[in-house]
């Protein structure tokens, strides 16, 4: 009898849909999904964190061969990450005017952090592990497990980028950033929309990696993980805000790593419209803290 699983979101029940191996050890990941608000996650994640999220992977050679972290560390004024960082500061201007104080929840070794800092905004990191380690020695504020939790309503916005599909209890980690949210303050987060691939979800690329990304959303399944835990959810109207951001995903999955000139000249923001209308990027919503 195949055993029965709990949405984490809605409560429902999640049926199986089936499985993908890793690439650290080849095991047979779980999928399930929920008929009711559409979550899908993996039952069997690895919680060995510090095995998966180590050098190897913040190198490109882990669990996912395009995180390669430590090329954007060591590069940060050539790396293509640098357009996702600017697609934030703008998506930060817009929805938070008034220059409030900024916490990236999930920033790794503080890429985002040391970008904004140098124009000039007032922003803090938070992550745990390795690549949070490595950040911390070149004097990146980032804070830990222990100094967040004892934050409470300090900040303005805050950004989770890819984040939320390493997460395993996602209304734990919504309700921890909006304690540390201003009433008023904005989460602006980014992850796949798994709403086009609803009927073929292990055939989506964002799957191909089972060890690291456990988790997968729709536009609604966010907004019920925002109005749970004490967001009011918001749509972007702007489309121009989100080029940046998938400007840079383009160039990631086709390997590049590097701003060229000639890469630049191309007319992105076509570019990206188009790729948008297929993956849905900029239809995931941001939530408002109530």
């Amino acid at each position: 009898m195949l055993k029965k699983h709990t949405c984490k979101v809605c409560g429902s029940i999640a049926q199986p849909i089936g499985s993908r191996n890793g690439k650290l050890d080849g095991r047979a990941y779980e999928f399930v999904q929920c008929n009711n608000c559409h979550f899908s996650f993996v039952t069997n994640f690895r919680d060995d964190y510090a095995e998966i999220y180590n050098e190897k992977y913040y190198a490109g050679c882990g669990a996912d061969p395009m995180a390669d972290y430590i090329h954007e560390y060591k590069n940060p004024l050539i790396t293509i990450r640098n357009y996702e960082w600017q697609g934030a500061i703008k998506i930060y201007r817009k929805l938070c005017p008034e220059n409030g104080k900024w916490l990236d929840f999930g920033c790794g070794s503080g890429g985002l952090v040391r970008y904004a800092k140098n124009r000039g905004i007032d922003i803090v990191g938070f992550d745990e592990g390795w690549a949070a380690s490595l950040g911390r020695e070149d004097g990146t504020q980032i804070l830990t497990a222990s100094e967040l939790s004892e934050t409470e309503g300090m900040f303005d916005f805050c950004s989770a980028i890819e984040v939320f599909e390493h997460i395993a209890d996602p209304l734990a980690a919504f309700r921890q950033i909006r304690r540390v949210l201003k009433p008023g303050g904005i989460l602006f987060l980014t992850t796949g929309n798994a709403k086009p691939w609803r009927s073929n979800l292990l055939n989506w690329g964002y799957t191909s990696c089972p060890d690291v990304h456990i988790s997968f959303y729709e536009p609604e399944t966010l907004e019920l993980c925002m109005t749970e835990s004490g967001f009011l959810p918001k749509r972007i109207d702007n489309f121009d805000l989100y080029s940046d951001i998938i400007k840079f995903k383009i160039l990631k999955n086709i390997g590049l790593k590097n701003k060229k000139l000639l890469i630049d000249a191309l007319p992105w923001r076509i570019i990206s419209k188009m790729v948008d209308l297929r993956y849905q990027v900029s239809a995931q919503p941001y939530g408002v803290a109530i």
